[in-house]
């Protein structure tokens, strides 16, 4: 999967921008074009809304709400949305802003089909598709993959960029005399084995001609509990996401970083990409209902990452998050935030050679548990 650098558009941080277009402004010349009821849309973003319904957003693009805007009436325009009382969606930033933005209605109301925003999903995801209470979310390539080893009828609906080594990084208490990887040797290192942090930490290992059990120890914790064991210091090291609950100890100073994932390793090859995934036979009984917020969710994340501060500030006000902490982890994931543009014969090589690699090093991956190679993702999506 190629990587693309992330660039920051100058323009894209002006004021408009960062307060947010309202769907109803002129193209700056005292001409407008493109109407949806009451609102109208500049040439503009008739135009850059037109070219995005056939093409991923890219760090080039300016996307503003009323680009959005634009693009969800030609969302509905294009789609004949299948019948749905309720999309139960895996909360996350760009679900928030979707939300609070009243763009899910926008774009499902006159379906008759509103967005339930689901919690606690991470770690659950199989158990609520079976149970119809979970219809959509997002994980990175490594759990995907365990979740149909071990049986799972889930189908790929989107796959992103593949991210910076930054995205997973481990961590010491800054009073320890832990300065880098290789003083670790004969430590206990934590972290969660669900989790795609714990196939970055493995590859480094391996990287060292260490072996789990022998060179260090490997403890099995949940993200939820990682912080602490190290603030007590049950563990000498974790390897982990910046979320904001660990970035906040980052920040003032408590933990400090001695390593990320090993740079143009698997992990930031492939592995570390994100994936958006749907049961099977929700996927394929609602594709037009899902290429349109799959559309959507491309738009409101380039957007964000183009308004980091404000769309902050809005979530603080949601999660109770800190603005500086959400924007430290956007910062670090910012690529996960764009779609894989290769073609979908590449992305499956890329994901088959990654099975092959935890079919080597990672026990709960066999030969008997191979997923299929044409399961990986979703034809539908993907085209």
């Amino acid at each position: 999967m190629k990587k693309y650098g992330i660039i920051t558009k100058i323009a894209a941080l002006g004021i408009a921008s960062v307060l947010g277009l309202s769907a109803c402004g002129s193209n700056g010349q005292g001409a407008s074009s493109g109407t949806a009821g009451n609102k109208t849309f500049s040439a503009e973003a008739e135009a850059l809304a037109t070219e995005l319904l056939d093409r991923y957003p890219t760090a080039n693009d300016v996307i503003t709400e009323e680009v959005i805007e634009a693009e969800i009436v030609k969302l509905k325009e294009r789609y004949k949305f299948e019948e749905l009382k309720d999309l139960k969606i895996a909360s996350g930033d760009w679900v928030y802003l979707a939300d609070s933005k009243g763009w899910f209605k926008e774009l499902l109301g006159d379906n008759g089909t509103s967005v339930s925003l689901v919690e606690g999903t991470v770690g659950n995801e199989v158990q609520l598709m079976e149970r119809d209470e979970l219809h959509l979310t997002n994980r990175m390539l490594y759990p995907y993959l365990l979740y149909k080893a071990q049986g799972g009828d889930l189908t790929a609906v989107a796959l992103s960029e593949d991210p910076n080594a930054d995205i997973v990084t481990i961590l010491v208490n800054a009073k320890s005399d832990i300065y880098s990887l290789e003083d670790l040797r004969g430590k206990t290192i934590g972290s969660w084995k669900a989790g795609c942090q714990y196939v970055a930490l493995l590859e480094q290992t391996l990287d060292l001609g260490w072996t789990e059990g022998v060179d260090y120890t490997y403890s099995n914790i949940s993200n939820d509990n990682l912080k602490t064991a190290l603030q007590a210091g049950e563990i000498d090291a974790i390897s982990t996401h910046p979320f904001t609950n660990v970035n906040s100890e980052i920040i003032n100073g408590n933990f400090r970083e001695i390593a990320d994932a090993k740079p143009d390793g698997v992990y930031t090859n492939y592995g570390g990409a994100s994936v958006t995934f749907s049961s099977t036979e929700f996927a394929n009984s609602h594709v037009n209902i899902l290429k349109a917020v799959l559309k959507l969710r491309e738009l409101i994340n380039a957007y964000i990452l183009l308004n980091k501060e404000s769309v902050a500030a809005l979530l603080e006000t949601i999660t109770r998050d800190p603005v500086e902490n959400t924007i430290f982890y956007l910062e670090r994931r910012d690529e996960t935030y764009f779609s894989a543009s290769a073609p979908l014969s590449q992305l499956i090589e890329d994901t088959d050679n990654y099975q092959n690699w935890l079919i080597e090093h990672i026990e709960e991956f066999t030969e008997d548990n191979r997923v299929a190679k044409e399961t990986f993702f979703n034809e539908n999506f993907f085209n």
